[in-house]
C-alpha cells in the first residue's frame, strides 16, 4: 500500500566508523534470502507466495523472502513494480514465472529455478558456513516519517572475492488489491476478495548493485547508517509504517555475484503524540459482492500512533445516512506505538433488502475512552444484499463445459443460510468436457452462495477453450457465464412460488375506510416472510409516495396509506408483495 518516493537519503559508509554493536563476532551458518520474481497476473504465483512462506516459516529466523513484482505479470495498476526490481529481474535467465533465486547460487541450470526447488536450495544453504554476520537496528519517528538505519558486516573469516556489496531493500507487508490465481493460496484472501501481498520489494537504500565493501579481511568490520524520509505512498500506494520490514544482505562484488548471507532489521518506533490511531480503510464481508441477510461484518486495521497504550477504540458506523451506531473494541493485546490489530466490527445493520446496494461510513471516534484527538473515518463503503430468485421448481441443476485445462476448475454451491454445501465438483481433466447436470433441492427462503474458481485466473472461456456454466432452476438463470478472472458466482435469496396466490390471497387484501378523509389502513395476510414496499399513484401517473422495502413476517400484516397532506381525488396503492405486484384504489375526499 505504497508509492516510496526518495525524499531523503542519507549515507555514511566506511569500515569501522563505528565500534560493533550489533552483530556477534563468533561464526555463524548462512540465512537464505529468496528473491521471488512474481507478478500480480501471474495464474501460478500465489503458490511461489505459499511455497515460499512455508519454507520460512519451517526456519524461524534464518529465511527473508523478498517477493519482486516485475516483468510482463506485473504491467498496469496497481503498480507493484521497483526499479530495483526490473533490474533483479534482468540479472539471471527467466523462463517462467514464478521463479526465484536462492542467495542468487548457480544449483544447477542456473540461479533461477521453478518453486518446486526452492527448499531443497533453501536446505543446502542453511547447512553453509557464513564469512560475515550481517545485521542492523532501525528507528522510525512517526511524526516525522524518518528512518534511520544503522548496518553491521563483520567478518568471522575473509570474504570471497576481492571485495563484497551491502545491500539494504524495505519491504512491505498486507497490501490488498489484485492477484490472479488467489484460490491457490486461499489463507491470504481477505473477506472483500482482494489478495494480501506479503514480503512484497517496495524500495532500496542502496544502489541497485549495492554499496561497496572494499576490505573483507577476518575480523574486518563494515558500518553504515542511511537516514530516509519514508513517503505516505509509493505508487498511489499507502505506506504503513508497521508493515515495513528490512531485508539486509551482503553479496559478492559483482553485479551477479551469489549472496552471502543477511538478515532483518530490528526496528523501533518514536513520537512524541501522547494519543492517537490510524486506521486502515474497512474491508466488508461480501464474497461476490452481497451478503445474505441485512447485516455485514466489516473489518478495519487500527495502529497505534501515540506513545499511551491502546486497550480500546470505539468505532462509530452510519447505514444509508441513517442514526449512527457504534461498537466498542477491546484489543486482545494493549497496542504499544505503531503496533496494530484487525478489528472486526461485528454484523452491523441496517442494509437495505432485495438486492439493493447500502453505504457505510466507520469513524475512529474514543481511544481508551477519550475522544480521539485525530480525524479516523473510513467512508463510502458500498454492499449489496442478495437478490430473489423466484422458480416454481426447488430443484437447482448445474452444468459446467470446461475449457482445455479442466484441473484449474472447481465449483461449490453452499446453502448459507445453514451453512452447507449442497454440490461440488472439480477439478477436471485437462480437456474441453461437459459435466453435469448435478442437481440440488433449493428451500424456500433459504440465501444461497454458487461459486466457481480457475486456478490459473483466466476464467474457463474462451483463450484456450469455449467453456461455459449454468446453475438453473426450472427456467430461472441462477448463475451463468465462463469469461472471468479467478471467480465468478452469483449470491441470491431463493423464492418458490407459482403465482402471488402462494404469498398472499389477492382477495385478501381490504383497504378501509374507502373512500376516505385522511387514513386508511391496508389489511392482508402474508403465507410466508417476504418483502414488502407500498406505492402510492395519483391520477396522472405521478409517485407521490413510497415506504421504502421491509421484510415482513407470516401473518395478518398492515399498512397505512396516509392522505393528510395529499389533494382530492383517485389514487393507486401498489403493494409490491415479493417479485408480484397487487394494486388497489383509494378515494380522497375530504
Amino acid at each position: 500500500m505504497k508509492k516510496l518516493l526518495l525524499t531523503a537519503l542519507g549515507l555514511a559508509t566506511g569500515l569501522g566508523a563505528f565500534s560493533q554493536v550489533i552483530v556477534g563476532t563468533s561464526p555463524t551458518d548462512k540465512n537464505v534470502i529468496l528473491e521471488e520474481l512474481t507478478g500480480k497476473t501471474c495464474g501460478w504465483c500465489p503458490d511461489g507466495h505459499k511455497i515460499g512462506q512455508q519454507i520460512k516459516d519451517a526456519n524461524p529466523g534464518r529465511v527473508l523472502l523478498l517477493n519482486i513484482h516485475e516483468g510482463g505479470y506485473a504491467s498496469g495498476t496497481p503498480n507493484y513494480r521497483t526499479t530495483w526490481g526490473d533490474y533483479v529481474g534482468g540479472l539471471f535467465s527467466v523462463s517462467g514465472y514464478p521463479t526465484g533465486a536462492v542467495n542468487r547460487t548457480n544449483y544447477g541450470a542456473g540461479v533461477m529455478h521453478s518453486r518446486g526447488s526452492w527448499a531443497a536450495n533453501t536446505a543446502t544453504t542453511l547447512g553453509q558456513a557464513s564469512s560475515i554476520n550481517v545485521g542492523g537496528s532501525g528507528t522510525i519517528d512517526m511524526d516525522t516519517r524518518e528512518l534511520s538505519l544503522d548496518v553491521e558486516a563483520y567478518y568471522t573469516s575473509t570474504g570471497p572475492g576481492s571485495s563484497n556489496k551491502m545491500n539494504v531493500v524495505i519491504l512491505q507487508n498486507n497490501i490488498a488489491g489484485p492477484q490472479s490465481g488467489a484460490s491457490l493460496n486461499p489463507t491470504q484472501i481477505l473477506p472483500n476478495g482482494d489478495y494480501n501481498h506479503m514480503h512484497m520489494v517496495r524500495h532500496t537504500l542502496t544502489p541497485n548493485a549495492g554499496d561497496n565493501i572494499a576490505t573483507i579481511s577476518a575480523t574486518a568490520l563494515y558500518t553504515n547508517n542511511y537516514t530516509y524520509t519514508i513517503p505516505t505512498q509509493i505508487n498511489n500506494i499507502p505506506v504503513n509504517l508497521s508493515d515495513l520490514e528490512i531485508a539486509i544482505f551482503v553479496s559478492e562484488g559483482t553485479s551477479t555475484g551469489a549472496i552471502i548471507t543477511g538478515d532483518f532489521a530490528s526496528l523501533t518506533f518514536t513520537t512524541s503524540t501522547p494519543l492517537g490511531a490510524a486506521n486502515a480503510a474497512a474491508s466488508l464481508d461480501a464474497s461476490l459482492g452481497a451478503v445474505c441477510g441485512t447485516t455485514v461484518d466489516a473489518t478495519m486495521d487500527i495502529t497505534n500512533m501515540g506513545n499511551t497504550v491502546l486497550t480500546t477504540a470505539t468505532i462509530e458506523y452510519v447505514v444509508n445516512g441513517g442514526t449512527p451506531g457504534s461498537y466498542q473494541h477491546t484489543f486482545s493485546t494493549p497496542l504499544q506505538t505503531a503496533q496494530y490489530e484487525t478489528v472486526t466490527i461485528p454484523a452491523v445493520p441496517g442494509l437495505t433488502p432485495g438486492g439493493a446496494t447500502s453505504t457505510i461510513d466507520f469513524t475512529v471516534t474514543l481511544l481508551n475512552g477519550t475522544a480521539n484527538p485525530g480525524s479516523n473515518t473510513s467512508n463510502g463503503h458500498t454492499v449489496a444484499t442478495a437478490s430473489t430468485q423466484t422458480s416454481n421448481t426447488n430443484t437447482a441443476s448445474f452444468t459446467v463445459t470446461t475449457d482445455n485445462y479442466g484441473s484449474e476448475t472447481e465449483w461449490v454451491l453452499i446453502d448459507e443460510t445453514t451453512n452447507t454445501t449442497l454440490i461440488s465438483g472439480g477439478p477436471y481433466t485437462n480437456a474441453v468436457a461437459t459435466y453435469g447436470p448435478f442437481n440440488a433441492t433449493l428451500i424456500d427462503g433459504n440465501c444461497y452462495k454458487f461459486e466457481i474458481t480457475d486456478a490459473y485466473g483466466d476464467g474457463i472461456c474462451c483463450a484456450y477453450g469455449n467453456g461455459s456454466f449454468s446453475l438453473t432452476a426450472g427456467a430461472t438463470v441462477l448463475s451463468s457465464g465462463g469469461s472471468f478472472g479467478s471467480i465468478d458466482g452469483d449470491k441470491f435469496m431463493f423464492d418458490l412460488t407459482t403465482s402471488i396466490d402462494d404469498v398472499v390471497t389477492k382477495n385478501g387484501v381490504s383497504i378501509f375506510p374507502n373512500p376516505t378523509s385522511d387514513v386508511s389502513t391496508i389489511s392482508f395476510n402474508l403465507n410466508k416472510t417476504s418483502l414488502v414496499n407500498m406505492k402510492v399513484i395519483n391520477s396522472m401517473g405521478s409517485s407521490v409516495f413510497s415506504s421504502g422495502t421491509e421484510t415482513m413476517n407470516a401473518g395478518n400484516q398492515k399498512v397505512v396509506f396516509d392522505g393528510t397532506n395529499l389533494p382530492n381525488g383517485i389514487y393507486f396503492v401498489n403493494l409490491t408483495i415479493g417479485d408480484d405486484v397487487i394494486t388497489k384504489k383509494v378515494s380522497l375526499n375530504k
